[in-house]
């Protein structure tokens, strides 16, 4: 799936679609200008791919698992594809949380959906506009009992107190979180991926190091789908690690 290089109407609605898949748009497919990749768990054949030019080494498979996430700031080639996100915790909805925040910074919160799009879930999301240009939106995945599967912000950099707002949503109160940790991580991943994203000639998508908590993963990316830079923090439910 391509992500628009403009900020699209209903954003994250448009985002938490792809967390159905783990890394998303963001890091799952390929990104206008930054070429394409092989199908998860492939490498391209001599019968269907361009033969690679002597002494130089065939294309290696995109990683698909979480153990191969980079551990530093990383392009949409890199990062994994192809891991769907698990519930976080059984009986955990989220939406009391996404209430108080919908409420805390004046998003409006919409009616619950469901996804027929790929596989089965439901969708809920809230979105505001706190200057003319600027956006902060939440999107959230449940399966069809209702369980929280993945919880996503979107930020433009120009909206006032944008970090604030992302540092909120690493809050996510499941059963086991620590949002004290999930902040600091938060606070000091985020100049990383700004500099990668900085000195990137293409720019695509910058996606962060994983903090892994239990059966939960977080990661941060950084695109080019606004004039200021567009952020997104996702957290999704995830084995823990090694399994």
């Amino acid at each position: 799936m391509h992500l628009p290089t403009h900020r699209p109407r209903n954003a994250a609605a448009v985002l938490a679609v792809a967390a159905l898949a783990l890394t998303g748009c963001s890091a799952g497919h390929d990104t206008d200008g930054a070429g394409s990749s092989a199908s998860p768990g492939t490498t391209p054949s001599a019968s269907n791919s361009p033969s690679a030019p002597a002494g130089n080494p065939s294309p290696q498979a995109r990683p698909t698992s979480l153990d191969d996430w980079p551990t530093a700031p990383a392009s949409p080639q890199d990062v994994p594809t192809g891991t769907k996100s698990e519930v976080i915790s059984k009986g955990y909805t989220g939406q009391s949380f996404l209430e108080r925040l919908a409420a805390d910074w004046h998003l409006r919160l919409g009616k619950q959906k469901k996804l027929t799009s790929s596989e089965p879930a439901l969708y809920a999301g809230a979105e505001g506009h706190p200057t003319k240009d600027s956006e902060l939106s939440v999107g959230v995945i449940r399966d069809l009992a209702g369980d929280l599967r993945s919880f996503e912000c979107q930020a433009t950099a120009d909206a006032p107190r944008y970090e604030a707002f992302l540092r909120a949503c690493v809050g996510l109160d499941y059963p086991g979180s620590d949002p004290k940790a999930a902040a600091t991580w938060l606070t000091g991943v985020k100049p990383r991926v700004d500099t990668v994203f900085t000195e990137e000639k293409v720019k695509a998508p910058i996606t962060s190091p994983l903090l892994r908590t239990g059966t939960t993963a977080i990661f941060l990316y950084k695109g080019n789908y606004s004039p200021s830079g567009t952020y997104v923090v996702r957290l999704v439910g995830a084995a823990a690690p090694g399994k």
